[in-house]
């Protein structure tokens, strides 16, 4: 076989399998990326980027919550080696309140992550949808928990 007919069976052979590729792929929109299309072309999508849009905010403020916790175990070990009556009780109960809304934050933040499937129902898709709604709702619990714990840090710690 001379190298003009292996260079052309070639590029026959590569233009099938392109034009087969591009015939599976037209029932996906071809943008599509990282769950959703850009254009949120179906509920599905846009259920998944709201989720996701949840998660980044989460995943955004995971740093200041660890600063914040270590920022509080400081002052909890510094109260701790002093008698409770010369700092203040309320002040003492506030800072250990504190404690369990970071930690619960950052637990329900890692719980949900964890948890939730990429891909989940993606054959069925009623149940798909049912499941991107639950998650919606779980990802608005976490979000919700970690800005009322970083507000109520921002509160106690700031003025300090």
């Amino acid at each position: 076989m001379s190298n003009k007919s292996s260079i052309g069976l070639f590029l026959v052979y590569l233009f099938l399998m392109t034009g087969c590729k591009n015939s599976s792929t037209e029932k996906e929109p071809l943008d599509r990326k990282d769950g959703f299309t850009e254009t949120l072309q179906t509920k599905e999508d846009s259920l998944f980027k709201e989720i996701m849009e949840g998660h980044d905010y989460g995943m955004a403020r995971m740093g200041k919550i660890s600063k914040y916790r270590s920022q509080l175990k400081k002052k909890l070990d510094s109260i701790n080696l002093l008698q409770i009556p010369k700092i203040g009780l309320q002040y003492h109960k506030s800072l250990i309140e504190l404690q369990k809304k970071l930690d619960n934050a950052e637990y329900a933040m890692n719980v949900w992550m964890e948890e939730f499937k990429v891909d989940s129902a993606k054959e069925n898709k009623d149940a798909r949808l049912k499941y991107l709604e639950e998650e919606k709702h779980k990802v608005q619990l976490v979000k919700e928990a970690i800005l009322r714990s970083l507000q109520s840090a921002d509160s106690i710690l700031k003025r300090d």
